[in-house]
C-alpha cells in the first residue's frame, strides 16, 4: 500500500538533496540548518553545534567526546522529575486495564480526562504556553509508562511530534492559535500524511490550489491516528498535500505544502474506523477534505517548500516511534522471561534450557542498544544547538523496529502454537509488534535514506580522492600510494583511540568500533570507486551499508552508557558491561560479514544471480519451475 512514489512525494526534496549528483560538492559539513535564524535565542543555553556523528562513520571519523554519555537533566531536575511522573507511572500500572483494551479493541471512556489530568498532552509544550516544557530527553522519559500500553503511546506520538515541529517552525501566532489548547486537550493533533493508494503520476492524490488570499484542499488521507479525546474536543490534522509554483513549467512546478487544518473548517469530514493487524484499540481513520478553504496563515513553514518542515518532523517522529518500540519490546522480554521462569518442557524448566537462554540474551542485547541509541540521540538534540542528528533518528528508528519485530517472533520459537492463540499476551504482542513494524514509512525505504544520507556527506569530504581513483591512468601516485597502505579488511590499522575515553574494561568492545567504522569507510571509498554517481541505484549496496553504520551506532550508544553506568557505581553495572561487550562482538562479526559481500561485488555475493531469478519472474508473471514431478519425455 505505502508505494516509494507515495514516500517520494512526501520527502522529495530530501531525497534530492541526497542525490549524490557531484562527488566534489563544495558544501559546506558543517553549514548551520536553514531555520537557525527562525529559532534563535531558543537554545541559548546549548553548547555549540559539532560536527555530525553517525555520518562521519562513513569517512572513518568517530567525535570522541561524545563517548561521554550526555546528562542534560541534573541531579535535582532529575529527582524532580522522577516525582512528577509517580502519578503518571502508578495510572498505568494500576489503573488502567491495557489487557481489556486489547480484548474489546476500545480504550477506555475516561482515558482523555484521565490524560488531561496528568498533564500528558503538554510534556513537551514550552512553559510559555502552560505547558511543562521538558525537553526530548525529559519528555521520552515520561512517555516510558504510557508505552507499555502501545495503542496510547502510538496515538500520542503524532500530537508529540506535531508539538515539536510547532514549536520549532510555526509563527508566532500559530504557536498563540494553537499550543495552548494542544496543552489542555481541547484540540488534538494527528498527522494526516499518507494515501491508501498513491498517485501513479504525482506526488499525491490530495492537493491544494491558492485563490483569493487562501487555498483550496481536496483530497483524502488514510491511517490517520487520532489521540484519545473527550467528546467536545477538536483535531488539529498536519496535512501533506501537493503544490504548484506559479510560472513554473512542467515537472519543476510540482513540490509539496504542508497545512494546519482544524476539524472544525467546513469541508473536513472524519471518515469510517479502519481495522488494521495490531494496535486495534487505537482510532484509525480515513480523512476527507472537499473544497476545505484553508487561510494562508495555516501553512506550517513557507508554500512550496514542504521538505524543510517533513525534515523537522521525521527527526521527532522517529526518536518518538522508536520509544513506542522500546516500550512493546520491554513488555514482550518481561512477559516471556516469567513464561520461562514458570513452564516446565519434558521436565525441565524453560530457562535451564540453552537455546531459550540464548533466546532471552539476544532479546536483552537488543533492548539495551534500542534504549541506549534513543537516549544518546535525545540528549543530543537536548544538549547542543542545531544539531545534524537526521541521520541518527532515522537509525534508531531502523534498529528498533526490526529488532521489537525479531523480539516478537522469538516468543513462536519457544513457546510454539501456543503462542499465536487468540487472546494470549504473546498473540496481542506479535500483532502489535507487526503493526508498529509497517505502520508510516516502509523499513525498506527508510534503510535506504540511510545509506544516501551518510554516502552524500562522505562525497562532499571524499570526492578529490574518489576521482584519482576512478581515472587511474592520469593518478598514478595516488594509486600506488592506495596499494601501499598496510591496512586491510580483515586487519585494518585505526588510530582513534577510542579506549582512552571509556572505562579500561571496555578496550576490546572499543577496538571492535574502531575496526567497524574503518571497515564502513574502506567500504564506501570501495563502493564510490566502483560505481560512482550510480550508487544511489545501488540499493542492495545502500541496505547493506545501513546495516552496517546502523550496528556501529548501536555500539557507540551501547559502550559509550555502560561506561558511565561503571564509572559512577550504578546497580549491576557489571551486567552492563558484559552486554556492552557482547554487543560489540556480533557487531564486529556483522559488519565484518557484510564488508565481505561489498568487497566480494555481484558476481560473488550472489547479488547477480538475484537479479536475473526476479527478470524471470516478471517475465512469468510469477514462480516459473514446473513441478518436480513433472514428464519430458
Amino acid at each position: 500500500m505505502f508505494r516509494l512514489s507515495q514516500k517520494c512525494g512526501l520527502f522529495t526534496k530530501t531525497l534530492q538533496r541526497l542525490a549524490i549528483s557531484r562527488l566534489s560538492s563544495s558544501s559546506s559539513v558543517t553549514d548551520a540548518p536553514e531555520q537557525e535564524e527562525q529559532v534563535a535565542g531558543q537554545a541559548s543555553t546549548k553548547l555549540p553545534p559539532r560536527l555530525p556523528l553517525a555520518k562521519n562513520f562513513f569517512v572513518g571519523l568517530v567525535d570522541n567526546e561524545l563517548l561521554a554519555y550526555p546528562e542534560v537533566i541534573n541531579r535535582d531536575d532529575m529527582a524532580r522529575l522522577n516525582n512528577e511522573l509517580l502519578p503518571l507511572k502508578n495510572f498505568f500500572s494500576e489503573d488502567f486495564d491495557y489487557q481489556a483494551a486489547g480484548k474489546t479493541y476500545t480504550l477506555p471512556k475516561d482515558l482523555p480526562e484521565n490524560l488531561k489530568a496528568l498533564g500528558v498532552y503538554g510534556l513537551n509544550v514550552s512553559t510559555d504556553y502552560d505547558g511543562k516544557g521538558w525537553g526530548y530527553s525529559a519528555s521520552l522519559m515520561a512517555s516510558e509508562p504510557e508505552s507499555e500500553a502501545t495503542d496510547v503511546a502510538l496515538s500520542l506520538l503524532g500530537h508529540r511530534a506535531i508539538v515539536d515541529v510547532i514549536q520549532e517552525l510555526g509563527t508566532d501566532e500559530q504557536k498563540s492559535r494553537y499550543l495552548t489548547k494542544l496543552v489542555n486537550g481541547s484540540l488534538v493533533a494527528s498527522e494526516a500524511i499518507f494515501e491508501f493508494e498513491g498517485s501513479e503520476e504525482d506526488y499525491f492524490n490530495t492537493k491544494a490550489h491558492h485563490e483569493n488570499q487562501a487555498w483550496i484542499l481536496n483530497g483524502t488521507k488514510s491511517f490517520v491516528l487520532s489521540p484519545p479525546k473527550t467528546s467536545d474536543a477538536a483535531h488539529l490534522f498536519l496535512v501533506v498535500a501537493q503544490t504548484n509554483k506559479a510560472n513554473v513549467q512542467s515537472e519543476a512546478a510540482r513540490s509539496t505544502t504542508i497545512f494546519l487544518v482544524d476539524s472544525t473548517m467546513p469541508g473536513v469530514k472524519i471518515g469510517e474506523r479502519q481495522q488494521t493487524l495490531g494496535c486495534r484499540a487505537s482510532a484509525i481513520n480515513e480523512v476527507h477534505f472537499d473544497n476545505v478553504r484553508i487561510p494562508e496563515s495555516c501553512v506550517l513553514g513557507h508554500a512550496h517548500e514542504g521538505n524543510v518542515v517533513a525534515d523537522a518532523l521525521l527527526k521527532s517522529s522517529r526518536l518518538r516511534n522508536a520509544m513506542v518500540g522500546l516500550g512493546l519490546s520491554k513488555s514482550i522480554l518481561n512477559e516471556i522471561s516469567l513464561e520461562c521462569i514458570e513452564k516446565k518442557m519434558c521436565g525441565v524448566v524453560l530457562k535451564d534450557l540453552e537455546s531459550v537462554q540464548s533466546h532471552l540474551a539476544r532479546s536483552c542485547l537488543s533492548i539495551y542498544s534500542m534504549e541506549s541509541m534513543i537516549y544518546l540521540t535525545a540528549g543530543l538534540l537536548d544538549e547542543f544547538n542545531f544539531p545534524d542528528i537526521a541521520l541518527e533518528s532515522a537509525i534508531t528508528k531502523y534498529y528498533t523496529l526490526k529488532e521489537m519485530l525479531n523480539i516478537s517472533t522469538r516468543c513462536l520459537d519457544m513457546i510454539g502454537p501456543k503462542s499465536l492463540v487468540s487472546g494470549q499476551a504473546t498473540e496481542h504482542f506479535y500483532r502489535n509488534a507487526s503493526y508498529l513494524y509497517s505502520q508510516g514509512e516502509s523499513i525498506d525505504n527508510l534503510s535506504i535514506y540511510i545509506a544516501l544520507s551518510g554516502l552524500q556527506h562522505a562525497g562532499t569530504i571524499m570526492g578529490d580522492n574518489i576521482r584519482k581513483q576512478r581515472n587511474p591512468l592520469f593518478n598514478p601516485g595516488h594509486i600506488f600510494s592506495k596499494l601501499m597502505e598496510r591496512t586491510s579488511l580483515d586487519n585494518p590499522v585505526t588510530k582513534m583511540d577510542l579506549k582512552e575515553n571509556l572505562h579500561p574494561t571496555l578496550e576490546p568492545g572499543a577496538l571492535c568500533l574502531e575496526h567497524s567504522v574503518a571497515r564502513l569507510q574502506m567500504c564506501v571509498d570501495l563502493l564510490f570507486t566502483r560505481y560512482g554517481n550510480g550508487i544511489v541505484e545501488r540499493h542492495n549496496e545502500s541496505r547493506r551499508v545501513a546495516e552496517m553504520v546502523t550496528t556501529i551506532y548501536a555500539m557507540f550508544a551501547s559502550l559509550s552508557r555502560a561506561s558511565r553506568s561503571y564509572c559512577i557505581g550504578l546497580q549491576l553495572a557489571d551486567h552492563e558491561m558484559l552486554t556492552a561487550m557482547a554487543i560489540c562482538a556480533d557487531g564486529r562479526d556483522k559488519v565484518l560479514t557484510i564488508a565481505r559481500e561489498i568487497f566480494y561485488g555481484q558476481y560473488v555475493n550472489n547479488d547477480n544471480n538475484l537479479q536475473r531469478l526476479s527478470r524471470q519472474i516478471v517475465k512469468s508473471k510469477g514462480y516459473f519451475a514446473t513441478h518436480p514431478l513433472t514428464y519430458n519425455f
